[in-house]
């Protein structure tokens, strides 16, 4: 028995994650993978956020290269310039990604509402989640009592006694 397990380490007065060797805790060895992620992420989020000028974007693309390459970085000759490569190439996708969606983007902006139904909007965010799901289905969707029975599971006159409720709640909040 060469190494000692985690349950073994810990009676033997180590950590978990750890291992005796000649009478001292020493740490495991961390994995490729491990040693590049804690030493290159850093520089790839800089790399990636200078590439494509969003932060969020940047620490997405660095993960998702991370995930896509860990399988092969320990047959890669030099696993740091992959990497980098790896990122550069993904920012370089994200970037003919955003001009695609560009194209068909609307050239205005778009009116969901107008501004009554804005304020109704506004109305209904107010109320208790139940009572807004309640009127939404009913009045939005044109679901009838049953069927708010059945995705809400209850009965049919608890959707009524709920829709009434729902419905005076939002009288006051628009009174107000």
């Amino acid at each position: 028995m060469t190494d000692m397990g985690d349950s073994e380490a810990q009676r033997a007065g180590g950590e978990p994650g750890r291992r005796r060797a000649r009478g001292r805790v020493e740490p495991r060895q961390g994995s490729l993978f491990d040693e590049l992620y804690c030493s290159e992420r850093d520089n790839l989020v800089r790399l990636a956020f200078l590439l494509t000028g969003c932060q969020a974007a940047a620490e997405d693309l660095v993960q998702d290269v991370f995930l896509r390459t860990r399988a092969r970085l320990d047959r890669v000759d030099e696993p740091a310039a992959y990497l980098h490569r790896s990122v550069t190439n993904a920012c370089w996708s994200w970037h003919r990604r955003r001009r695609r969606e560009d194209q068909y983007r609307p050239e205005g902006p778009v009116v969901v509402a107008g501004t009554s139904d804005v304020e109704m909007w506004d109305a209904l965010a107010r109320l208790a989640p139940r009572r807004r799901q309640v009127l939404v289905l009913r009045y939005y969707l044109d679901y009838s009592e049953a069927e708010i029975a059945e995705v809400i599971g209850c009965r049919p006159g608890t959707v009524k006694s709920a829709t009434h409720r729902a419905l005076a709640d939002l009288r006051r909040v628009l009174e107000s």
